[in-house]
């Protein structure tokens, strides 16, 4: 807001993006820790010692539970289809499309800029708006390449392309020269009376829509589709050019990445219920005064489980198990204990 000029709206907007795309991590978590805390509260009060002298089941008490559970599953469920990657993407182009106004409102007279990546520009003179410039000697390396730029006169153009707003800026130039040293020795001048610079092209800036996590549920299975059937193209030819080697290579690098993606959106609603039945099994007490450390056994297993599931995915990464078993199999570990601790809870007693 103070360097760069930003509106309160867009900070609010940037926050607002971001927390949205906390919510499946931290739903399941909120879930299992609500639960707990629920049914401590209401063993403690002697609330549960009520319930169970009118003949109340614990299958009566944990339906409301699982009735929560599911309405919050479907909640997320439904976010992590298209709205959640939507937002990631939104929150990074505003982040690129701030850095790019940034860029425009900090160039200074007499001084040199190098806050374009491979490009340093130095102006004699800057209007008030910080659009038009005066005697304009620019910089830009590529590689081992550098040419050098001197104009007269440059007047800054901003645009914004699609409706993801990508940001595309351009330097016009005029009156100049180009001078290109290549790696050769070689040395080449251009005169020009009219060059359009490209500074940021709206439609070569990473981070558009290019990470599995900012695709929408059609999208990463396209993408697992058309990789696999690459793949399986690659593989049935036998002999294979050096290009196609390194094009399986990566494909094999990035497949499984998208599948534990995409099986992990599926797998997040389906933790919001595990963690609920989790922590109503653990959350009761015995009555009032009995100790029960249940926040320990939640944080406990929530250790064990993050340990089996970030385990199993550095083993799918490495193409060792099958993206869909390491992020279902701590889930079904998390259904047999909770089964284990329903079915041990003494409700007579």
């Amino acid at each position: 807001m103070t360097d760069k000029d930003v509106e309160l709206s867009v900070l609010f907007e940037l926050m607002g993006h971001i927390g949205v795309s906390f919510l499946p991590m931290a739903v399941p978590l909120a879930s299992l820790f609500a639960a707990v805390f629920t049914l401590n509260k209401l063993s403690e009060d002697s609330e549960i010692v009520a319930m169970r002298s009118f003949g109340l089941t614990k299958r009566n008490l944990m339906t409301p539970f699982i009735f929560m559970g599911l309405l919050i599953a479907s909640a997320i469920f439904v976010l992590n289809r298209n709205l959640i990657p939507h937002s990631k993407t939104l929150f990074k182009n505003t982040i690129i499309t701030l850095t790019s106004q940034g860029n425009l409102t900090n160039i200074k007279e007499g001084q040199f800029f190098t806050e374009i990546p491979g490009i340093t520009l130095f102006a004699d003179s800057v209007s008030e708006d910080g659009n038009r410039l005066g005697n304009v000697f620019i910089i830009q390396t590529k590689g081992e390449e550098e040419q050098v730029i001197m104009a007269k006169r440059g007047v800054l153009i901003k645009q914004s392309l699609g409706e993801l707003r990508a940001p595309t800026l351009r330097l016009h130039l005029s009156e100049g020269n180009i001078m290109k040293n290549f790696n050769n020795g070689k040395i080449e001048k251009i005169l020009f009376s009219q060059y359009d610079f490209p500074i940021v092209d709206g439609g070569g800036l990473p981070g558009l829509v290019t990470k599995d996590s900012m695709r929408s549920n059609k999208e990463l299975r396209a993408v697992i589709n058309e990789r696999q059937a690459r793949l399986t193209e690659i593989e049935a030819k036998g002999n294979i050019t050096p290009e196609e080697a390194r094009e399986r290579d990566a494909i094999k690098r990035d497949l499984p990445k998208s599948q534990l993606e995409f099986w992990s959106r599926y797998n997040t609603p389906i933790q919001v219920l595990l963690f609920i039945f989790l922590g109503f099994s653990i959350g009761i007490k015995k009555g009032r005064g009995r100790t029960k450390s249940s926040g320990s056994m939640g944080l406990f297993f929530l250790i064990g489980y993050y340990v089996l599931f970030f385990g199993g995915v550095s083993l799918a990464r490495k193409g060792i198990a099958p993206a869909s078993i390491v992020v279902f199999a701590p889930s079904i570990a998390s259904m047999i204990l909770g089964a284990y601790l329903y079915k041990k809870l003494d409700w007579q007693s």
